[in-house]
């Protein structure tokens, strides 16, 4: 599985590493490892919607019932690792990626959190990956999310100029639909200033 959808679309490469950016979620996308962000609680709900909701539905509610048992809490940097999961998941392995409290979100939690799913992407030696942010899935207000893109990349950059990734060839970040050409335009402008430092 390389990842490559017809609806994904490729802002660059970097350290032999080609990103696309994708309307999908954690379930839909091609890829070997599948991550998704997953905060402590959600805002104003009572379970997860959109796209994380469509993984812990695949997933028979494991995330939601990991979390509230306590197994799984979700604090930044927690990771918990899902082998072998059941269609209609692509991937062989989903991470669920802890954000902490969605009520101090900032981007630097998305950097940390992406930097993470790539280096666990990379120590289990995965040639495809892609990562779901799950930030508007948990409550969170569009309006509050600028810098996520640039967050999301340099978290991706910080792991890939860290650590040996001589297997992983494709990264996918997943996004909404809505609005997808525009998002796609934030994260390519945001590669290009990236790459060039």
């Amino acid at each position: 599985m390389d990842g490559r959808t017809d609806d994904a679309a490729t802002i660059g490469v970097w350290r032999g590493v080609r990103i696309d950016v994708a309307p999908r979620d954690a379930v839909s996308v091609e890829v070997m490892v599948a991550s998704a962000g997953v905060f402590t609680h959600e805002i104003g709900r009572t379970r997860p919607a959109g796209g994380l909701g469509n993984l812990d539905t695949a997933l028979g509610g494991a995330i939601t019932r990991l979390r509230a048992d306590g197994i799984f809490r979700a604090e930044t940097g927690d990771v918990l690792t899902l082998s072998a999961p059941a269609r209609p998941i692509h991937a062989t392995t989903v991470l669920a990626i802890g954000l902490g409290d969605p009520v101090a979100w900032s981007p630097a939690t998305m950097r940390q959190a992406v930097a993470t799913a790539t280096r666990e992407t990379i120590r289990i030696d995965a040639s495809s990956a892609a990562f779901a942010p799950s930030l508007l899935d948990s409550g969170l207000d569009p309006d509050g999310l600028a810098g996520t893109p640039d967050a999301m990349l340099a978290g991706l950059f910080d792991a890939l100029s860290d650590a040996d990734a001589r297997t992983l060839s494709r990264w996918v970040f997943c996004v909404g639909a809505g609005r997808f050409e525009t998002v796609v335009e934030v994260f390519r402008a945001s590669f290009d200033q990236l790459a060039a430092q």
